[in-house]
């Protein structure tokens, strides 16, 4: 008698993964909190001392530390699947991002608005977004 289930491929998620991909999704979101509020502690001049400052601003890349750390093991023990579309997601990330910031740079310089580098630095996280979203598409 055949099978009516669909095959998977690589045979489906490992055993963990699901945990693992929560455990590297509450780094990227610490992460950004971090950054976040320490950008407007800094901009609204809550912080005064400047050493207290320099603490503040360095809370974001300690996070981002971890945030690597995290992401490396999760890489280490995902499938190739997994690791495939992480890696085409990273040059989404990377690739796209970078290329989208020369170009609207040019752009400013023609008189485009001025755009904040934190502003134009989201745009890799979110092709990063897009990369995830466009595997798990295509090898659902």
């Amino acid at each position: 008698m055949a099978s009516t289930e669909p095959e998977q491929a690589c045979g489906g998620s490992p055993p963990g993964s699901s945990r693992r991909d929560i455990i590297v999704a509450a780094y990227c979101l610490g992460w950004a909190l971090c950054f976040t509020g320490a950008m407007q502690v800094i901009k609204s001049g809550l912080v005064t001392h400047r050493p207290i400052a320099w603490v503040v601003a360095a809370v974001p890349s300690i996070a981002s530390i971890w945030m690597l750390v995290a992401y490396t093991r999760y890489l280490r023990e995902a499938d190739e699947l997994q690791r495939l579309i992480q890696l085409q997601a990273m040059g989404w990330g990377f690739g796209g991002g970078f290329f989208l910031i020369c170009g609207y740079l040019l752009f400013e310089s023609l008189g485009a608005p001025a755009v904040e580098p934190a502003t134009l630095a989201a745009i890799m996280p979110v092709l990063f977004a897009f990369g995830i979203i466009a595997g798990w598409w295509r090898y659902r």
